[in-house]
């Protein structure tokens, strides 16, 4: 297969999910109820999963939303952008905290639920944020510039949908814990349910609060249509666990070490598609990292093409972060980026690609300048001159100094060889080099017989 037909199915493999749209309607009059698991750390990608489930019950035109939350928290920005995009909601969004708990970001994306629920023998709290120390240890934070914002945008929340507010504050600043029962009586949620029908069943004809007013829930024997993450975002949560993207990032750079220390600089591009891959640790959107990919990608492939002979590791590489890129956007409904979050992310992942695409581009074309250059040196040393380092009688063997270099030798003339006569390489056998007095050379026992 040419390289053009090997660029051209890659370009078709990833453009190919584009095609993959469709949707589902009820066409019997009954009301569409959504629902989303969310499961795992809380992260760009549950960010952009939930975006995308939010969507689709508003292209289906659906009753409510049920978000089952099964979390043991995760990114504060992803949380935060999760509780705007339910306040901003056309669609009533149910929370049912299920499994083990919703606790940390995931109590915040509950409370923040038009109507919230939990499953029998879950908790919820533990709000108290952490960050990750230089030593790899969680630590507490006690600042209360950034407790107060959490503070008060659980307290909104729950104000909102007329929930207790006074456990807001202990929720942040004393990492209250609640079971189901306990959230019941305290009037943190609304109600405790063993499955999603009795969820239902106890949240139909109830009155909401929304920032667009209040919603009564019509749920009478909804249609259920589960909204599964999609492949690509099941991709990038995966990469995005810190433990994957740090084992990445390692990899990387063991990867240009090795590349570099082997004199295989080409290699340095399977690194830095390692360290890109390490980028969704970060939490940033997964579709925004994707697009990174893409583009890391064509600029490998377009090189390899155009500039290096052959088709080797970059091209592969390349090749590679297209389809992975491909995969991940392309896989449901594009994302949407709010926009007063756009210019944030885009320096952000502007300040992790463009280095690393930077470098791509000089190893590129230093290699490509390297393999284009003529040699300089010859390594054959046959019609050289050199010195005899022993005496070497006709068909004898001994070591010779040429252009530097130690040799083996073997005198293939009639006339014997002293230590320090002139010698002429006619020839070579493996690593044994063929020689023979040099005749007329000046030092040579020739002339110093003439």
């Amino acid at each position: 297969m040419s390289r053009e037909w090997l660029a051209a199915v890659t370009l078709l493999a990833v453009l190919m999910p584009l095609a993959a749209h469709h949707s589902l309607s009820a066409g019997d009059g009954r009301s569409i109820v959504v629902v989303a698991p969310v499961k795992g750390v809380i992260d760009g990608s549950i960010r952009d999963y939930v975006v995308r489930a939010l969507e689709y019950a508003e292209k289906m035109h659906a009753s409510a939303v049920v978000l089952e939350l099964n979390t043991p928290g995760g990114s504060l920005d992803a949380a935060l952008d999760i509780v705007e995009m339910l306040e901003r909601s056309p669609t009533p969004v149910i929370g049912f905290a299920r499994g083990r708990w919703a606790v940390s970001a995931g109590t915040m994306i509950l409370m923040c639920t038009s109507y919230a629920a939990m499953e029998p023998g879950t908790v919820i709290g533990a709000v108290q944020p952490v960050e990750l120390t230089s030593s790899g240890e969680y630590r507490p934070v006690n600042e209360s510039k950034v407790l107060n914002p959490v503070y008060k945008k659980i307290e909104a929340c729950m104000r909102l949908h007329g929930r207790n507010t006074s456990l807001a504050r202990e929720f942040v600043y004393h990492n209250l814990v609640l079971d189901a029962e306990e959230a019941v009586r305290l009037h943190a949620v609304e109600a405790v349910a063993r499955s999603l029908w009795e969820l239902l069943e106890k949240a139909n004809n109830t009155v909401v609060e929304t920032i667009y007013g209040p919603v009564r829930l019509t749920l009478i024997e909804p249609r259920i249509v589960y909204y599964g993450m999609p492949p690509g975002l099941r991709l990038a949560h995966i990469l995005s666990d810190p433990l994957v993207s740090s084992l990445l990032t390692t990899m990387a750079v063991l990867v240009i070490i090795a590349a570099i220390a082997s004199g295989h600089p080409l290699a340095i591009a399977a690194g830095i598609a390692l360290m890109l891959l390490g980028l969704f640790g970060l939490g940033l959107s997964a579709s925004v990292l994707a697009a990174a990919l893409m583009l890391v990608g064509a600029i490998m492939l377009i090189a390899e093409l155009a500039l290096i002979p052959g088709f080797g590791v970059v091209g592969i590489t390349g090749i590679l972060l297209l389809l992975i890129g491909g995969f991940i956007m392309f896989a449901g409904k594009p994302i949407y980026i709010a926009g007063e979050s756009l210019h944030s992310t885009l320096y952000t992942l502007l300040a992790a690609t463009v280095p690393i695409a930077g470098l791509t581009l000089v190893v590129v074309y230093k290699a490509a300048r390297a393999w284009r250059l003529k040699p300089i040196y010859q390594p054959s040393p046959v019609g050289k001159r050199g010195k005899a380092l022993d005496d070497i009688p006709p068909g004898g063997t001994g070591f010779v100094l040429v252009e530097g270099e130690y040799w083996q030798a073997r005198n293939t003339g009639d006339k014997p060889i002293r230590r320090g006569d002139m010698v002429l390489v006619v020839g070579k056998e493996g690593a044994i080099l063929l020689v023979r007095l040099a005749p007329e050379a000046p030092g040579s026992r020739e002339s110093r017989l003439g």
